[in-house]
């Protein structure tokens, strides 16, 4: 049979026994530290070796997130952490950024290492990057359709993880800096706000529109349980469920249908899903939808970014004077469970219901039932978002130790020798002889069925006893005492070898950094990436441009041409985002046959243009030290460093490149608020982009101004524009200038302002004309 992965998440210690017992084949969860769920409850050093422990000894491997980025004054106690996961027998780290999986390889013999989401991976030739690197695994960006992922399962022999059901981000993983550019709270270091939760209206051509889909970001919650099979079928390894921030009653309900799922597929057993459903939807949801995997068009529906539980009925009056909602229920109502509004958002817990005046315990489907309420609310759907029933079944599937491992015992009996048991569970064995001689019985032997019945005396030990081999002489006689405590030791032997089970076998080996030589930089080029062919040109009538970057798109060739005629060098912007298919269209274009340079923002590029070139691209997230060491190339640093960490960083300065002005690129999604908001779905190439500018706009008033590329993909821009004056202190070897949606005459204010300041040391009216943000630098 095909072995796959189930793996779930656990924010705490009864969600991870919920996932256990409920068939997880392994778990991924966070420490106290360096995670990318600071806001989870987490575990710390005692809890995560009784997770080890717990787990290993059901044969269950923990995968530990360190999937963050780090600053370079974190590395030494991180370094101390993973030495500590390493000794307590972690089976893998969840990793994000590429200075630290270099140093994890350098550092140990045998450390799995799993490659998040959040490190972008979407394509083939990424996947084939970290094989050759050594990762054990990759987990891909959630935006892959089946054939992709099927793909890319058939072209590398690195495992695929890929998340099949929970809460999906509406911008590609790793590439967000809503939240980090808005409130200071990084998703790229585990403190992401959930911005896109919030409400946000749509601006056509400076004018807001009517408020029609207040959630305009807010996706739906992904299940993929009816086509489990089609991705088992794709060669997906692992099927991970998001939710390290959700109840254990959540986690024991998923993961109990995927299991089923998963092992009905396997089975090739035909199985229906709708209990299992019932009992997720009554957790947590948010409505589902089959997600960029199945290429679904309706991602998002807008109404409302929460739970919302089930529809139980509807609202039919209000009795104002006792304060009592009305309510004709299709579903049952008792005593401890919750509702929602949903005509004004608000709800309550249930405390009284009352049916014909009558104070009761339970209401049923068909009953006209009451309950207090201080809010007047007249008409609209009600819907339990916690139901008292739902939550005890689910804590019944683990309130006990479901999860036993089998065993093979054989006892060995011998007259005139010393007795022995010989218990073996996976690939542990363990041998106890006891002291005492077996003797030949005088009157009643111990036969082989007391034998079978004392060692099958199990208890509450967590194993089972799957096959009992008996080797005795006849007529023999030893006591049953002894026999008891052959069992119990052995078993007690056999839970401290499996929970304490050995995997990593080498010693952390210390770095030097010695070969890894600060230098400053010694002089500052100019890099420019522009948007379109009007920008190219009022860039073009500048002389002191050392690199211009022009994004791939219908009139990449055209832009590489007028550079050439002004005699310009040009480098080819490869987006963040690049699909194998897309991929594939560069480089077989004529511009990349005919540039030298290329800007690199995914892996997949990376690898795939090593004929080029190449320039690092601020989609690459290099933050520290030793990230910036893992390439020999120019490097554009992560907008998220502060000018302190640049300083700091011990590396050759004159390879680092600054932004200082441009609007971030807050998010990149296949998502598409506009065709959201006119259609009510997804519709691709719909073209209203091209009419009209759109923006949205937060409950504040900002503005983000929305730009889609030729491939549908929405750029969220930041409302407000990075500037930094660079001063004497910044020491790197190139400043990047990045315009986004500049018309011609703002193109030109900008340079001139910039330049003037760069040879001049003239003061600019930048922010006098514009509305701008240092970002992280003066932190």
């Amino acid at each position: 049979m095909k072995k796959v992965e189930l793996l779930a998440p656990a924010g705490d210690q009864e969600s991870l026994i919920a996932a256990i017992q409920n068939g997880a084949d392994a778990i991924y969860l966070g420490g106290t530290l360096f995670n990318a769920r600071a806001f989870a409850k987490n575990f710390d050093d005692e809890q995560l070796e009784w997770a080890i422990h717990y787990a290993h000894l059901r044969n269950v491997k923990i995968y530990v997130t360190v999937n963050t980025l780090y600053r370079d004054d974190e590395f030494a106690e991180l370094i101390q952490y993973l030495d500590y996961l390493y000794h307590i027998q972690v089976d893998a780290l969840i990793v994000q950024d590429i200075g630290l999986f270099h140093m994890i390889k350098k550092r140990y013999d045998d450390f799995e290492i799993h490659m998040s989401t959040q490190a972008s991976i979407m394509n083939k030739a990424a996947a084939q990057y970290f094989y050759e690197q050594g990762a054990s695994r990759i987990v891909l960006a959630r935006e892959n359709t089946l054939e992709e992922i099927q793909h890319i399962c058939k072209s590398t022999s690195i495992e695929v993880e890929v998340f099949v059901h929970g809460a999906l981000c509406v911008c590609y993983s790793g590439q967000c800096l809503m939240s980090s550019f808005i409130g200071k709270r990084s998703g790229n270091r585990g403190e992401c706000a959930q911005p896109c939760r919030l409400q946000y209206r749509l601006s056509k051509n400076g004018k807001i529109q009517p408020k029609k889909v207040p959630f305009l970001l807010s996706p739906k919650d992904l299940m993929t349980i009816d086509s489990i099979g089609e991705l088992i079928d794709a060669g997906v390894k692992s099927f991970k469920v998001e939710g390290r921030m959700k109840k254990p009653e959540y986690v024991a309900s998923v993961i109990k249908a995927y299991r089923k799922a998963i092992d009905s597929h396997l089975n090739c057993q035909t199985k229906t899903f709708d209990d299992d459903i019932f009992y997720m939807k009554a957790m947590f949801n948010r409505n589902y939808t089959k997600g960029y995997i199945y290429q679904d068009q309706h991602i998002v529906e807008g109404d409302y970014p929460g739970n919302k539980g089930i529809i139980i009925g509807k609202v039919i009056g209000y009795r104002k004077k006792e304060k009592h909602v009305i309510i004709e229920l299709d579903k049952s109502l008792k005593q401890g469970d919750s509702l929602v509004f949903e005509q004004i958002d608000k709800g309550r817990p249930i405390n009284k219901i009352f049916i014909n005046n009558r104070l009761v315990a339970k209401a049923s489907a068909g009953d006209i039932a009451e309950i207090e309420f201080n809010y007047p609310v007249y008409e609209g759907n009600v819907r339990k978002t916690i139901d008292i029933d739902v939550i005890d079944t689910l804590h019944h599937t683990y309130d006990k130790d479901y999860r036993k491992q089998p065993i093979e015992m054989t006892f060995i009996a011998h007259i005139k020798q010393h007795p022995q048991l010989i218990l073996q569970c996976q690939d542990i064995k363990v041998h106890k002889t006891a002291d005492i001689t077996v003797e030949e019985a005088i009157k009643t032997p111990l036969d082989r069925q007391r034998i079978q019945q004392q060692l099958s005396k199990l208890g509450q030990s967590t194993f089972i006893v799957h096959r009992i081999n008996i080797d005795i002489d006849e007529q023999l006689s030893m006591p049953i005492k002894v026999l008891n405590e052959m069992r119990r030791e052995a078993i007690d032997e056999l839970t401290e070898k499996l929970s304490k089970r050995q995997i990593h076998f080498s010693v952390p080996r210390e770095q030097s950094d010695s070969t890894i030589i600060k230098k400053n930089a010694k002089s500052q080029y100019i890099h420019i990436l522009v948007s379109n062919l009007n920008q190219l040109e009022i860039v073009l009538n500048y002389n002191n441009i050392d690199m211009i970057y022009y994004p791939f798109q219908t009139d990449s060739l055209e832009a590489l041409h007028l550079c050439i005629r002004k005699q310009q060098k040009f480098a080819l912007f490869i987006p963040r985002v690049c699909k194998d298919n897309e991929l594939e269209i560069i480089k077989q274009s004529d511009v990349y046959q005919q540039v030298e340079n290329v800007v690199v923002n995914e892996y997949g590029a990376y690898y795939s243009c090593q004929d080029k070139k190449r320039i690092i691209g601020s989609g690459l997230n290099v933050y520290n030290s030793y990230a910036v060491n893992t390439y020999q190339e120019p490097t554009i640093l992560s907008l998220e460093m502060s000018q302190k960490q640049i300083h700091q960083l011990n590396c050759d300065h004159q390879q680092c490149i600054v932004q200082i002005y441009g609007k971030t690129e807050n998010m990149i999604s296949d998502y598409c608020p506009i065709s959201q908001y006119y259609f009510g779905y997804q519709k691709k190439n719909c073209q209203l982009c091209k009419s009209s500018q759109y923006a949205l706009i937060d409950r504040k008033n900002e503005t983000f101004d929305l730009m889609m590329d030729e491939q549908c993909r929405m750029h969220l821009l930041n409302c407000r524009t990075l500037f930094i004056e660079p001063n004497n202190t910044l020491d790197v070897g190139g400043y990047f200038i990045h315009f986004t949606n500049e018309n011609s005459e703002m193109t030109e204010f900008i340079l001139n302002q910039l330049f003037s300041y760069l040879y001049h040391h003239k003061k600019t009216n930048i922010r006098e004309k514009i509305m701008t943000t240092s970002g992280y630098f003066k932190v």
